[in-house]
């Protein structure tokens, strides 16, 4: 994996001025979005992210990601929005990866290289997050378990330079207790221990200096309270012992948490390599959403290069006959509403599906809620279609962070696989769209490579008359003015090679 590492420094250093360049294009394009956001995200790239390549003397990835996360945080002090965090690395990434295409024929190797590091990235973002999750669950364990004696127990997470009272919990569950925890929770402070000693005073009136016993982990704090009978009999030993319990518990959610997506991606990629032909690369996209995914149905459409609409592909578990399903861009709202979303391969959730596709489809199968996922490939820049995802006609929340990006990444996963087999997917499920014989094929692949008719009819065996027939053949086909537009009519569509 070093050695992954080492080849995409290389290549971040090699192409880090064609970066910087693309990235000021796609920061413009993203400007109406999160601008304080994109505002730090340009620091990083223009300031720390350069910088450090200039060094490029990094032996391991952690050392880089620690670098770039301190340096960038030294900047900028706003609180994060991880889902925009997310995407914007799922942006920066997919436009590396365009540059890799667009400057020299790079190996699965290169592509993979770029991938492993920014999916380190993506660890440094998603493990708050899970952090924060533990963080609640350890106050409810305190609690209830009675490990040691409480009177109370507080979680506080730094934000904005100060500690803010994220949850507070107490063994007295009376409706006077509750009440003055509902004013606790408008409660912040610069230190620690400023914060404690109002809690203090609010949750323990009428006791002089009450033991509080602070554990830190990340970007958290939690407070305990020693009820006051007990206090002194809790050894130092004692305390230790929980404030390691507690921090190897979020270690260990973390990484349980971080191995989790990261099996499930790997198990998708996999069942996507075997397989074998169209229809199965078609089904296991769809599958593979709801297998390894919470999520209960899914309907994978693709776009139609030849007219404006979108083809049903594949699903699972709609349990009904929808191979006919087709369905024009303009009866489906959102796309026009979160065309710049979708385009960067940006999941959409929509709580109300019926507010955004034709009410027929909405109707038919009972949706309720709908996320809409972009099936996209980040090598080559190109949106292919979308997947709908749903609960079976039941209403559910927007994803979380973590989800968000496991949805990016299986999006891409499957863009990569389907772009794969592209021409002939296309071919079988839109019967209107261009058909080449095997031999109009070899045809445009001489002329890919500049060939004269007279050359082309030598190679092939054909009389020149023939080949000019194909040749028209073609341009009719694809419905070009000529054989260029007709060679990269055929690349785009990944007819030919």
């Amino acid at each position: 994996m070093e050695e992954l590492f080492l080849n995409g420094m290389a290549l971040l250093t090699k192409y880090g001025g064609d970066i910087l360049t693309n990235w000021k294009r796609v920061k413009s394009e993203l400007s109406t979005q999160q601008d304080d956001l994109i505002s730090e995200f340009d620091g990083m790239m223009t300031y720390s992210f350069e910088e450090l390549l200039k060094k490029n003397d990094y032996e391991h990835i952690n050392q880089l990601i620690l670098a770039m996360l301190s340096q960038w945080r030294d900047q900028y002090s706003m609180d994060i929005d991880y889902s925009q965090v997310i995407f914007l690395l799922s942006a920066i990434e997919n436009m590396i990866h365009h540059i890799l295409e667009e400057q020299e024929n790079p190996s699965i190797i290169d592509h993979q290289s770029i991938q492993y590091i920014f999916n380190k990235l993506l660890d440094q973002v998603l493990i708050p997050l899970t952090t924060e999750t533990s963080g609640h669950k350890w106050l409810d364990t305190m609690i209830t378990s009675n490990i040691i004696p409480l009177h109370w127990a507080a979680l506080l997470r730094i934000e904005d330079f100060e500690y803010k009272l994220i949850e507070l919990r107490s063994v007295d569950s009376t409706k006077e207790t509750k009440s003055i925890i509902e004013i606790c929770m408008t409660m912040s402070a610069h230190t620690v221990e400023q914060l404690s000693l109002a809690l203090c005073r609010l949750m323990n009136p009428g006791e002089t200096q009450p033991r509080v016993i602070p554990i830190s982990f990340a970007k958290e704090t939690l407070l305990l309270c020693l009820k006051s009978t007990d206090a002194s009999s809790i050894s130092s030993q004692r305390i230790e012992l929980i404030s390691n319990m507690y921090k190897r518990q979020i270690k260990m959610n973390t990484l349980e948490s971080e191995n989790e997506w990261k099996d499930a991606a790997l198990l998708y990629t996999l069942r996507l390599l075997m397989a074998q032909t169209c229809s199965d690369t078609l089904k296991t996209v769809a599958d593979g959403f709801v297998d390894y995914l919470s999520y209960k149905r899914s309907a994978l459409f693709l776009y139609s290069p030849k007219v404006e609409s979108a083809i049903f592909a594949a699903h699972k578990n709609l349990g009904k006959d929808v191979q006919n399903i087709k369905v024009e861009f303009s009866e489906v709202s959102f796309l026009k509403k979160y065309l710049q979303k979708i385009l960067q391969s940006k999941p959409v959730y929509l709580e109300e599906a019926a507010e955004h596709i034709p009410k027929r489809l909405a109707d038919e199968y009972q949706l309720a809620s709908l996320v809409a996922v972009p099936i996209f490939t980040p090598r080559k820049g190109r949106l292919l279609g979308l997947i709908l995802l749903d609960q079976d006609g039941e209403w559910f929340e927007e994803p979380k962070p973590n989800q968000q990006a496991m949805l990016m990444k299986f999006g891409h996963y499957a863009g990569e696989a389907l772009y794969k087999q592209w021409g002939s997917i296309i071919q079988q499920l839109d019967v209107g769209s261009p058909l080449l014989t095997p031999r109009e094929k070899d045809v445009l692949k001489l002329m890919a490579q500049g060939e004269t008719i007279q050359c082309a009819a030598e190679h092939l065996h054909l009389s020149p008359y023939t080949v000019r027939d194909y040749v028209a053949a073609i341009i009719k086909k694809l419905k070009v003015k000529n054989r260029t537009e007709a060679v990269v009519k055929a690349i785009r569509l990944n007819l030919i090679e």
